[in-house]
Formats: structure tokens, sequence, C-alpha cells
């Protein structure tokens, strides 16, 4: 099947920005993004989609979250991260796997209405209900669960071996060349898995050419836990570990030194950036002025339903930007450009998949959104990236297309095996 795209301003993540041009789509491939009309010769052969008044961007790539736990938003609301996971670990640990399944679904449907065409996610079980739920939505996911081994320093089940099990059948019957399911690797956290079952996580990754997650230095608790176990900041823990590397991605990274920041840098790891569920959990601000200054590699994620409440990405970058302007009081810092960065080609990067989704380039695959995005100025690259990132809502969403199947088209999902 072949699309076009005509008559659309395109904002590509890559090059130049087009006021008006087409994007020519064959199959789950992009093929053109031209500032020009489209040649006559195509216009016979291909599905039409007229892009008048209209702004295609990129897909967005949801760095972190935990799609399963969307139905317990609001059970949590105001406590700190420590109950927090108490709370949601007594929900999610009685739910069965078809009341799960639902709730991933809600999530990946959720997340598509604000243009995200890519969650990279992680459940304590199984990355199953993740993964059934985003076939379902036809939204692209790299699922992974969370291995444990303790509970805050007590012993508990060590449930890596499980949790392997668990992904290499997922990844037997959903990954594809289609790389609409990706897998991953996960352990929980300094804090709730052992150093040795920490290793071993990474090494099960490595070995497989798979990401590796944590989450780490997300509030001050977690910080002086580790200090105290080990003597050292849970970032020089990890590194200790052998586990930072270009294939590791940390969630919040709220807590970071001087020296944390330098060997995040140093090993090429990927920090995922939450700060509405930082904000909201009362966790602290993460220095994403020095990150970005230093030149390592962020990208943006919503974390769960539960501590944000909700899976908008549309969101997250204008809280993003503003939040780190206020806690410096300087409305230099953090761009519309770098925020819509870390939602695009930051994110493909961090899960290796920079060559496939992240901007709108030919050989790409064809993940992509069409906004109504009309900014009073007129258009150019400046004025819709302050209207994408300062503005705009979900409502202005009005068609997503992943892996060139439209999913999603005025506001109603269409499911994997839409147009």
């Amino acid at each position: 099947m072949e699309q076009l795209i005509r008559n659309v301003s395109i904002l590509p993540g890559e090059g130049a920005f087009v006021p008006n041009g087409y994007i020519h789509i064959a199959g789950d491939r992009i093929v053109a993004v031209e500032p020009s009309d489209p040649p006559a010769a195509l216009l016979g052969r291909v599905t039409l989609r007229d892009g008048t008044g209209m702004v295609a961007i990129p897909g967005l790539i949801n760095a972190h979250t935990h799609v399963s736990l969307t139905r317990y938003r609001g059970i949590a609301d105001d406590v700190r991260l420590f109950d927090f996971l108490h709370e949601t670990r007594r929900r999610w640990s009685q739910a069965s796997p078809e009341e799960t399944t639902g709730s991933a679904l809600e999530g990946c449907l959720a997340a598509l209405r604000s243009g995200t065409t890519c969650l990279v996610d992680s459940h304590a079980a199984s990355p199953r209900p993740a993964a059934t739920a985003a076939r379902q939505a036809g939204i692209r996911l790299i699922g992974a669960s969370a291995a444990r081994s303790m509970w805050f320093g007590e012993p508990a089940e060590d449930t890596f071996a499980s949790c392997l099990r668990e992904t290499e059948a997922v990844a037997a019957e959903f990954a594809a060349a289609d790389l609409m399911y990706v897998p991953s690797l996960s352990a929980h956290s300094p804090y709730n898995c052992s150093g040795s079952q920490i290793a071993a996580v990474k090494e099960a990754a490595r070995g497989r050419g798979w990401t590796f997650s944590i989450h780490l230095a997300e509030c001050r608790e977690e910080v002086d836990l580790i200090r105290r176990w080990h003597g050292m900041t849970p970032t020089a823990y990890l590194d200790s570990l052998g586990t930072l590397d270009e294939q590791s991605l940390l969630a919040h990274c709220v807590h970071l030194t001087e020296d944390d920041m330098r060997r995040v840098g140093d090993r090429g790891a990927h920090i995922m950036h939450c700060p509405k569920s930082n904000a909201k959990l009362g966790s602290g601000t993460a220095p994403l002025p020095e990150f970005l200054e230093r030149g390592l590699s962020v990208g943006l994620g919503t974390d769960s339903m539960v501590s944000n409440n909700n899976l908008d990405m549309l969101e997250e970058m204008r809280f993003c930007s503003l939040v780190h302007r206020s806690v410096r009081a300087n409305p230099s810092v953090v761009s519309a450009s770098q925020v819509f960065h870390m939602v695009t080609m930051g994110g493909a990067r961090a899960v290796g998949l920079a060559e496939e989704i992240g901007s709108l380039r030919p050989g790409k695959r064809a993940d992509l959104v069409l906004m109504a995005l009309t900014p009073p100025t007129g258009l150019s690259e400046q004025s819709v990236l302050s209207e994408l990132v300062f503005h705009a809502t979900s409502e202005a969403v009005r068609t997503v297309i992943v892996n060139g199947r439209v999913v999603l088209d005025q506001g109603r999902p269409l499911g994997a095996g839409g147009q």
C-alpha cells in the first residue's frame, strides 16, 4: 500500500522545516519527504490524504512508562516514592492477567491520543500484557519485565529467572522484523535488586543485544540507602557492577552528582527524564540543564499513569520545559527544540533505533503524527516548535500512523489492523 500526504507542513526531527510539501509512504517506510507538490505520476496509484492546515511530526517516543498500571490512576496521589511503591505493588500483585492486559490497553490508547507511537515499558511480572495490548492498539513497544530480589533491603524472591523466561517467550511470539515489539530486560532498582542480580540482568541483556533499564537515583531516600549499604552513590554503584554502557537506560536520575554525570557520559548510558512523575512524588527536579550542557543522551518519559495521572507526551514536553525554567529562574534553559529532540531522536537513540524511528526521513519507518497546529505568527520552524511544546493539547492530534498503518484518525483509535 502506498500513501501520499500532500499540502502539509513538516517538522521532520532531522533536516529543515518544510512549510508546504508532501510525504510519500510505501508499506511501512517513508519513501520521500519533499518541499514541493508531488509528481503527477504518483497521484494515480496512492491513497491520498490532504494535509492542509496540518503539521506532520515524527511519532513521539515515551521513553519510560508502565502501561499495565493505567487503571490504578489516583490510588496514591499524595505520598512519596517508597509508600507509592508499596501501594502499587499491592494492587498489581492481585490483578489477573486479563485485568492487567485491559489496563495496558487503556494506557496504549491513551498514549496514541497524544501522538505517541512508541512506548518503552516494563512491568514486574511479564511484558506479555503490554505486548498484547500494544499489538491490539497498533503502537510500537520496547517491553521488559523488571526483576527484583529484595524489598527495601529485606530478602525477597529472586524473580530474574522467571522474568527472563517470560521475556524470551514473549519475544518468540511478538518480536519480528517490523520492530513493533522489541524485547528488553530490566532490573527494578539498586534498592530492590542485589548487586549480583543487577549484573546478571545486564549480562543477559548484553548477550542478547537487548537494552537494559533500571530506576536510578529517583529520590533522596534511595541515595541515602545506597550510600549506607555500599558507601557510594547509586550511579557509582551501578558503574562498579559494570552495568553502565550505551545500551543502558537510566530512569529518573533526579539526584546525580557531578561525578555521576561524568560516569554516565563516559559510559554512553542514556537518561530517561520523567519530570511530572518526579514532581508529583516530591522526589525533586533532575538537573536536566546540566545533562544537556554536558551532551548527555536524554529521552523523556511519563512514568506510569499512577505517578503522572496521564500518558500525554505533549503535556510532558510542556511541563519539562517550564519546570526547569522555573527552578532555575531562567527562561532560556530547556528550549522547545531541545524538548522536541528528547521525544523524537533522543528517545530513538536511547533505545538503539535511531536508524529506524525518531524522524521523518526517507528509508525510516513511517511513524508520524498529523497535528492541527496553526501558529498565529505564521509557519516557521520556531513558531511550530513553540505551538507544539507550549500550546498544543491532544485535541490537536488528528491522525497517527505507526509502521505505515493509520491507527488513529480524527481522534478515533482504529487498532493494529487500521487503514
